[in-house]
């Protein structure tokens, strides 16, 4: 091998490995909205399957994790009606509240560098835990966002909270 053949192969090497390390930002987008949002490295994008669980894009470790109640999150753009998106946040809780009369409700902080950002954990101890952020990019978008991570039996470890809210803030809104 010559020494260009060397450099090339090495330089070869130094992108493919950066390629691999890297998150990847996926583009979603139906007829009334755009956004991408980054993959976290050791977890799944998955758009084909997100309708099954009432989003636009779900994220996840594994296919056996997530069939044992194990982290998913779940992405989804919604036509504002109003700025207070902390209304609608609300009005999820109040449900949370009459379907699961030992719901608990915990403040929990999740922030967007360029949007509003509304959040509560809900939990019935020993049964389900889901984190739960509204996401409103301002006037100049007509769509909302919940981003929400659900988890059976326990409370989110310190790394999947962590990927939770790197997910929350790789979100960009296009649609205006």
């Amino acid at each position: 091998m010559t020494k260009l053949s060397v450099l090339f192969f090495g330089l070869f090497l130094s992108i493919f490995s950066f390629s691999q390390n890297k998150d990847s930002s996926i583009l979603v987008f139906g007829d009334d909205f755009s956004f991408s949002i980054k993959v976290p490295k050791g977890w799944i994008g998955d758009i084909e399957n997100a309708k099954d669980y009432g989003a636009n894009i779900v994220f996840y470790k594994d296919k056996t994790q997530l069939k044992n109640g194990g982290a998913i999150v779940q992405v989804l753009a919604f036509t504002k009606q109003d700025e207070q998106t902390n209304k609608d946040l609300e009005a999820d809780l109040a449900s949370y509240k009459k379907e699961y009369p030992k719901a608990k409700f915990q403040d929990f902080e999740a922030k967007h560098k360029d949007y509003k950002t509304y959040s509560k954990l809900v939990f019935v101890d020993k049964k389900f835990y889901q984190y739960i952020v509204y996401i409103n990019g301002g006037t100049k978008y007509k769509n909302g966002y919940s981003v929400a991570m659900n988890i059976s039996n326990r409370p989110a470890t310190q790394d999947e909270l962590q990927t939770y809210l790197s997910i929350i803030l790789s979100l960009t809104i296009f649609t205006k």
